[in-house]
């Protein structure tokens, strides 16, 4: 698989933003949201998603599915970043709790690509790009 990642947005007339992806699916983006989610919000239903992803499939890869279950993400927001943000399962009584923390760790540690960019940072450019006409 192609390890570029790419989606086009268009800033809309309404305040509201259209993401598409490289398959022809459409967001809104909404900066108060009400619309659609809010830039923020998103980033905390790519950390939450990417972590139940992760966490159902090592769950059925050890025998033990735990889905449908729920995830909340929650995070202070101080001024312009978010110093911390916290991902929690919310699960049945009958899940083995040791199977769903190994694959809690291993989410968190090796494998959600969202969660271990929020952790180590990564370089961000805001370039411009003319239209030449």
């Amino acid at each position: 698989m192609d390890g570029n990642r790419h989606l086009s947005l268009t800033a809309n007339d309404d305040g509201t933003v259209t993401a598409v992806n490289r398959h022809g699916v459409q967001l809104t983006i909404d900066p108060d949201g009400v619309a659609g989610l809010s830039p923020l919000e998103l980033l905390l239903a790519a950390l939450g998603s990417c972590g139940a992803v992760d966490v159902a499939l090592l769950m059925r890869k050890q025998r033990a599915p735990i889905t449908p279950f729920g995830i909340e993400v929650e995070g202070l927001k101080e001024d312009t970043r978010m110093p911390w943000l916290r991902v929690t399962y919310d699960v049945g009584a009958d899940v083995d709790l040791d199977k769903l923390e190994r694959a809690r760790r291993r989410t968190a540690e090796d494998l959600c690509t969202v969660s271990r960019t929020l952790a180590h940072g990564a370089a961000v450019e805001h370039v411009v790009r003319r239209e030449d006409g």
